[in-house]
């Protein structure tokens, strides 16, 4: 008797609503980034200014790791940007991309107090309309934060068409240029490693308890 009850009652569980597992219930939400963070800017967005570049060269070449296609590189800019505090704040999901020409930069500091953020920018060359190449700059070509990505999935082709938007918003005054007006130049720098180009990254944050 007690076993046709308990088939009476298993089949009236419709097979198509199973009970919630004990382990893992139906209705937990999936975890969050906590909501105090600051939201995320709307996009293409430029940082409000550019406030050093120093270009370096490598001896031990660097793999760039913020690009699906990122490729070794000996050469580029150390940069420091000032921005609103929704892109200076680090996520542990998808993000603004901080791009520079045609290419990313790949952070590694971020002083949300200060609004600051420390960047690699591996060399890359700009096009002219008379097919003619010159090495790019930070100081002066389009600097912007692209559409929120993960690095493993940025690659030449989204960089285009970010850029594409990016100069889009410029021309019709959705967007301006960060300002270079108080820009620091330094002198190049000749690093030996990763570890020496880095070291030599951190310091141009001005607050040492930022680093």
């Amino acid at each position: 008797m007690n076993a046709f009850l308990a088939a009476v009652v298993l089949a009236a569980v419709p097979p198509s609503a199973p009970a919630p597992s004990a382990e893992r219930p139906a209705s937990a939400p999936p975890a969050q980034v906590p909501s105090d963070l600051p939201p995320v800017p709307a996009t293409p967005c430029a940082p409000i200014a550019i406030v050093a570049v120093q270009p370096f060269t490598i001896a031990q070449p660097y793999r760039h790791r913020f690009r699906k296609d990122g490729a070794e590189f000996t050469g580029g800019h150390l940069l420091l940007v000032r921005a609103e505090a929704g892109f200076v704040q680090a996520r542990q999901v998808a993000e603004p991309v901080l791009c520079v020409g045609s290419q990313t930069a790949e952070r590694l500091w971020s002083d949300p107090a200060q609004g600051l953020i420390v960047a690699i920018v591996p060399a890359w060359t700009e096009r002219a309309a008379d097919g003619t190449e010159r090495p790019g700059d930070p100081s002066t070509d389009l600097a912007w934060f692209a559409s929120p990505e993960l690095p493993e999935r940025v690659d030449a082709a989204w960089i285009a068409a970010e850029r594409a938007r990016a100069e889009t918003a410029l021309a019709t005054g959705g967007m301006r240029k960060a300002s270079t007006r108080e820009i620091v130049r330094h002198a190049r720098l000749d690093a030996a490693s990763q570890d020496a180009l880095i070291a030599r990254a951190v310091e141009l944050l001005p607050d040492p308890a930022a680093r």
